[in-house]
């Protein structure tokens, strides 16, 4: 996550003061909008800059208002809490992460906490509320889980806030049949494995973190080295590459560092090698081949009723680009 300064200017004070009940009641995560880049994920972006334009006088004046709510359906790992971030930064709006399971744990309170929190969010007016693995609140299937979603159902049918809530899903099975019926999220994407080319992309966000070569469009790698260490992340979601350049990282540094000696001038830079990567990678066990038959159930489920959030793999390390007689 990226740290960044905010000028503190008298309106953003009163949101902090507004959000400050939020925090302590509903352990809550709070971000003002800030510079996200996240590899792939086009089509879904496109339309949350589509919604930007809703909140323009222009709309207005057509009677035009924002989603009710967007689901962010697919397996773990790949990106839907990112993306939210990256939506909150495309609409300007602060996000409000929320565990949507924790209110199960209110018990006879539940009910109330919500009403409380939902009233909350409507006085701060334009933000986006995340809930955080939402279907595992259903998990129960009992009725204390029903009578929250139909607060919250009710909530977004008839507030008149500019508040946008994404929710992400790694199982639709678990959500009663009332929240996927039409009208209830207006768009549900499907977030999916990362194809090569998101792969790429994902790999130079990561590196750059630590290899300055990989800054700023800049690369260190061959087309052909790209190639061989896409082949062997197929099936690698963003959360597991990072996790690959995190560990290559470190084998680098621990290999220009084999001891704790001060360092007596500038640091050397940081070179992280395609083989640090390959080594890195026999190190993790990918969910999705892990837990293949799980991860592809929830990805069959996720086609029948969400909208792709990436285009089709145009990129030059498509598998549709590879030339077989090379």
């Amino acid at each position: 996550m990226l740290l960044f300064f905010v000028p503190f200017t008298l309106p953003f004070i009163t949101q902090l003061f507004r959000v400050a009940p939020l925090k302590r009641v509903y352990n809550i995560e709070f971000f003002q909008p800030s510079a996200h880049a996240v590899g792939g994920l086009e089509l879904m972006q496109g339309v949350f800059r589509k919604y930007k334009r809703l909140l323009t006088p222009l709309a207005k004046a057509y009677n035009l208002k924002l989603p009710k709510g967007v689901l962010l359906v697919g397996p773990p790992g790949t990106g839907k809490s990112h993306s939210a971030k990256a939506c909150s930064q495309i609409l300007g709006f602060p996000l409000i992460v929320l565990e949507w399971s924790s209110f199960r744990s209110y018990g006879n309170q539940a009910e109330y906490k919500l009403k409380k929190l939902l009233g909350l969010v409507d006085r701060i007016n334009r933000v986006l509320l995340y809930l955080d693995d939402f279907d595992k609140g259903f998990a129960g299937d009992d009725d204390l889980s029903r009578r929250l979603a139909g607060m919250l159902l009710t909530w977004m049918q008839e507030r008149t806030s500019e508040v946008i809530v994404i929710a992400s899903v790694n199982n639709l099975d678990y959500l009663p049949p009332e929240l996927t019926r039409a009208g209830r999220f207006d768009d549900i994407f499907k977030v999916d494995l990362p194809n090569n080319g998101e792969r790429y992309e994902i790999f130079k966000i990561h590196l750059g973190r630590f290899d300055q070569r990989f800054l700023n469009g800049g690369d260190a790698f061959t087309e052909q080295e790209w190639r061989r260490l896409l082949k062997e992340t197929h099936r690698c979601v963003g959360a597991e590459i990072q996790n690959i350049v995190e560990r290559a990282a470190a084998s680098t540094f621990y290999a220009m560092f084999p001891s704790d000696v001060p360092l007596t001038n500038e640091p050397t830079v940081l070179e992280i090698t395609l083989l640090s990567l390959l080594e890195a990678r026999q190190n993790i066990n990918p969910l999705a081949i892990r837990e293949a038959d799980k991860v592809e159930r929830m990805r069959n489920k996720a086609s029948l009723q969400g909208l792709p959030s990436s285009p089709v793999d145009d990129s030059v390390y498509s598998n549709g680009n590879v030339n077989i007689f090379s």
